[in-house]
């Protein structure tokens, strides 16, 4: 009985040392996948460090980092107007937040058809089928106002329109998005920047200084 026992237990240390080699194989394969990613996003942030490099000589700025904790594009858009055009108080995200939230309520007409889906997942509104329109609107606004979602587009254009202000954002590697130039070209634009990689932080914007400052 002992002899005809001894091959199963063969057998099942063979198919044991097969499912060892597969599992430390694919776990290898994970690694050097998840290594390719890493490099990738290395050279992707070298490259985006260079080319925004190049961006700041061709201006004449230096890079000004801000916090990534959600308010980045409006505390990016404070420091520039704090340095191109001081007030008596100085300005924060928190003003920058209000005063897109009020303009853009005051002017819905211009702003509702391009808060997308995705713009009022992000912000957390819910997207239930009672809700009508103008109501996620408003809570979009609120969202924007009162926490820390991420402001895009339609928060610059409102703010240029707040502040009759030009706003350029500059991305490496692509052209400057320049918002309210048409209306306010005579006014030294605000310089903010838009990263994805540089940082490691995903999206992000930074503000973008007079070398002089």
């Amino acid at each position: 009985m002992e002899s005809e026992r001894a091959p199963a237990g063969k057998k099942v240390s063979r198919q044991k040392a097969r499912l060892a080699r597969r599992d430390a194989a694919a776990a290898q394969m994970r690694a050097d996948a998840e290594q390719e990613v890493r490099d990738a996003n290395d050279q992707g942030a070298q490259n985006e460090a260079l080319a925004l490099k190049k961006v700041c000589e061709d201006l004449h700025v230096s890079l000004y980092e801000i916090a990534p904790d959600g308010h980045c594009m409006y505390a990016a858009i404070a420091d520039q107007l704090n340095t191109l055009y001081p007030g008596p108080e100085k300005y924060d995200y928190r003003m920058l937040r209000m005063a897109a939230a009020r303009y853009m309520r005051q002017h819905a007409a211009d702003f509702m058809p391009f808060i997308s889906d995705l713009d009022e997942s992000h912000a957390g509104v819910s997207t239930g089928q009672a809700q009508s329109p103008q109501d996620k609107f408003d809570q979009y606004c609120h969202a924007m106002e009162t926490t820390s979602a991420w402001g895009g587009q339609p928060e610059i254009l409102a703010l240029t329109r707040v502040f009759h202000t030009p706003i350029h954002v500059v991305q490496p590697g692509m052209p400057i998005v320049k918002v309210g130039d048409e209306e306010f070209g005579d006014k030294k634009p605000l310089l903010i920047s838009f990263h994805i990689k540089l940082f490691g932080l995903g999206e992000h914007y930074n503000s973008l200084r007079p070398e002089s400052n």
